[in-house]
């Protein structure tokens, strides 16, 4: 139920993306982050855009990452999550930092979902889940999240990866229904 009221085409492409993840080029990088920061018009895809990591984004269709080895995903998320830039605008210079929410749909990419992402909506659903408020850290998401997330894909009985995602950021909406 919750996995049908997701905005399907607020975020298209994704499977298309996910079908690529062993060899991204780098536009397919600008793709993740046109997708993750819902940049859907060449106006919104640019530096100095307020909810865009255009800078960050960049960097990583330069560098190509891979996905890492189990030992060194801590490493690969503390890295690229805190990862800043400066966004210039009439009030001055902003620096802001990549984020977990970033660093871990980048993970989700290039690991072709064996990562789920942890956004402020999927972290708004797991407080609902869980009846308290669940940290926004690397550590909460891999010691955590990551068995919740397919705790809750068991007991829903399915696999769908992508799914349960979908389901999660609903139910993370603002007003549940």
């Amino acid at each position: 139920m919750w996995a049908e009221r997701y905005p399907s085409k607020n975020y298209a492409g994704h499977a298309e993306l996910i079908q690529k993840h062993k060899s991204f080029s780098a536009e397919d990088f600008i793709q993740i982050g046109k997708w993750k920061d819902a940049a859907k018009t060449e106006a919104k895809w640019k530096e100095n855009v307020a909810s865009v990591a255009y800078l960050v984004w960049m960097q990583a269709a330069l560098e190509l990452p891979k996905c890492p080895e189990d030992n060194e995903v801590e490493k690969f998320l503390v890295d690229w999550s805190e990862r800043k830039y400066t966004d210039e605008f009439a009030s001055g210079p902003t620096e802001k930092r990549f984020g977990l929410s970033r660093a871990t749909t980048l993970l989700h990419f290039i690991s072709g979902e064996q990562f789920p992402i942890f956004d402020s909506r999927v972290r708004r659903a797991m407080n609902r889940l869980l009846g308290s408020t669940v940290p926004n850290s690397v550590r909460w998401y891999l010691d955590s999240y990551r068995p919740l997330f397919w705790e809750v894909a068991v007991l829903c009985g399915t696999e769908d990866v992508r799914m349960v995602d979908k389901a999660l950021f609903s139910y993370g909406g603002r007003k549940p229904i």
